[in-house]
């Protein structure tokens, strides 16, 4: 798999809800064994590159493969509905 379509560039702009979950997906990766990081990688198909780039903050996982990363770890999040909330315009009188 591409690095390139699974990993957002480094200091992209994220919403604080979608980082709690990332130290979450974080988490549950790091408590997988190294060893078997090539598994994991084909249960929930993304490169073992990108899971080692995930857990080291070198990169931010796109939106597809964050999806893919929380569906293997049963973590409940529509990524594709979330919405963040802009403040309104405010109109010169």
């Amino acid at each position: 798999m591409s690095d390139a379509v699974e990993l957002e560039p480094t200091g992209a702009a994220v919403s604080i809800d979608l980082m709690m979950l990332l130290d979450g997906v974080k988490r549950k990766i790091k408590s997988v064994p190294a060893a078997e990081y090539e598994e994991l990688s084909l249960a929930c198909g993304v490169s073992v590159r990108t899971l080692y780039g995930i857990i080291a903050d070198r990169r931010m996982p796109s939106l597809p493969t964050f999806q893919k990363l929380c569906n293997h770890f049963a973590i409940t999040v529509e990524v594709a509905t979330h919405k963040q909330v802009l403040p309104p315009v405010v109109r010169p009188i």
